[in-house]
């Protein structure tokens, strides 16, 4: 009994598996950084703060502004890198139950409320689009929440490739990467469930590959020259968008502006891969100490995620809460909205810590939850 209740089962993707002594810090920045570049993102796109910016400010609200997809790649590939962890050879059983209701629930808690928020704001979404809102899972109202669900309820299958000899798990992963990455770089292979879903299993078993069998590649690799790599490949793509937007009606900036576009948008193409990548590999080699600040300020990551981005309040957010409308296209509109995804991160991550303290309990103490719990493990094969 002492060792199930050393347990600890984490509501977000990037949370480590167990309670084990305090980790260092170096992947809970990223996660922090993850989630600030994703929010940044989207108010920069979602708000028009990029469409209606100066030439001026073009490029800091490029910069800023463009690295949504790269940085929800990062959070893929930081999730999986501790999914690996709690299911590689030798790991006990991974019972993915409790971790399923969890992000249910946790997905739950903030769209449904903020729905209705919305709704007593006065917006007035189609009725599908309202639907699927108190549908976390089915509904798919977050793309993010949906696939790693259908990927925790995969592992438990998915985690016998991880046993096999290092050559044919290694040709897998090789024939993946042909599959899935040269094709969405070649060709437009967008969003889609499907496809999402298919992407979060290929990161698990890359990921699993470069923990157990990559690490004398990799290794080779020094943390700066992985961060400059990174960096590079980013730029270049902003530069590029830069560039586009610039030179407007031409055929060729058309053609610059639709693949820098797509390698921004797609997580399976190459230089979003390639990018998201390389600052995993720095931050796994940067090894910070523990730093109790920074675990605590990534540990809501994911709410912050849930709660920004629920598909009815979103547009009221961005015009009628923060009135985006009202102050891009000014010289401080960067600064401006950096202040800002500062300032969502705060106050979602206070409520999701009042959240996990009083509401979360009630839920996963409760005998539907330890029954639910053991059902859905029961039907994968993990009980």
């Amino acid at each position: 009994m002492r060792a199930i209740t050393m347990k600890r089962i984490h509501t977000d993707p990037g949370a480590a598996p167990f309670a084990t002594p305090p980790r260092q810090s170096s992947f809970e920045l990223l996660r922090l950084l993850a989630m600030l570049g994703i929010v940044a993102g989207h108010i920069f796109t979602e708000g028009n703060l990029i469409s209606r910016a100066t030439p001026e400010t073009l490029l800091p609200c490029l910069l800023l502004g463009s690295g949504a997809r790269v940085a929800t790649n990062v959070f893929v590939l930081l999730g999986c890198w501790f999914l690996v962890d709690a299911t590689r050879p030798g790991s006990a059983s991974f019972a993915p139950g409790c971790r399923w209701l969890r992000l249910h629930f946790t997905v739950l808690c903030w769209t449904a409320p903020l729905t209705l928020l919305a709704l007593a704001l006065g917006a007035h979404p189609p009725d599908a689009v309202l639907f699927r809102s108190f549908i976390p899972y089915l509904g798919r109202p977050l793309w993010f929440a949906s696939a790693w669900m259908t990927l925790l309820l995969l592992v438990p299958f998915l985690r016998h490739a991880l046993e096999l000899p290092t050559r044919r798990f290694t040709g897998l992963v090789a024939i993946g990467l042909v599959v899935v990455v040269v094709q969405s770089t070649l060709a437009d292979i967008r969003e889609g469930y499907l496809m999402d879903t298919f992407w979060f299993l290929y990161a698990y078993l890359f990921v699993g590959w470069r923990r157990l069998h990559g690490e004398c590649v990799l290794r080779r690799i020094p943390a700066t020259g992985a961060l400059v790599a990174g960096l590079a490949i980013y730029a270049a793509l902003v530069l590029s968008e830069g560039w586009a937007r610039t030179h407007w009606g031409t055929p060729a900036a058309s053609t610059v502006h639709a693949l820098a576009s797509r390698f921004l948008d797609d997580l399976k193409s190459a230089p979003n891969f390639l990018c998201a990548l390389s600052f995993l590999v720095f931050f796994a080699k940067l090894r910070l100490p523990h730093i109790p600040f920074v675990n605590a300020s990534a540990r809501p990551a994911f709410a912050v995620y849930v709660a920004h981005q629920a598909p009815v309040f979103w547009p009221i957010l961005w015009t009628r809460i923060v009135c985006c409308q009202t102050w891009r296209g000014r010289p401080w509109t960067p600064l401006a909205a950096l202040g800002i995804v500062l300032a969502i991160y705060a106050v979602v991550a206070v409520l999701e810590t009042v959240r996990l303290r009083f509401l979360e309990p009630l839920w996963t103490r409760s005998c539907t939850f330890l029954r639910l719990a053991s059902l859905l493990d029961r039907l994968v094969g993990a009980a």
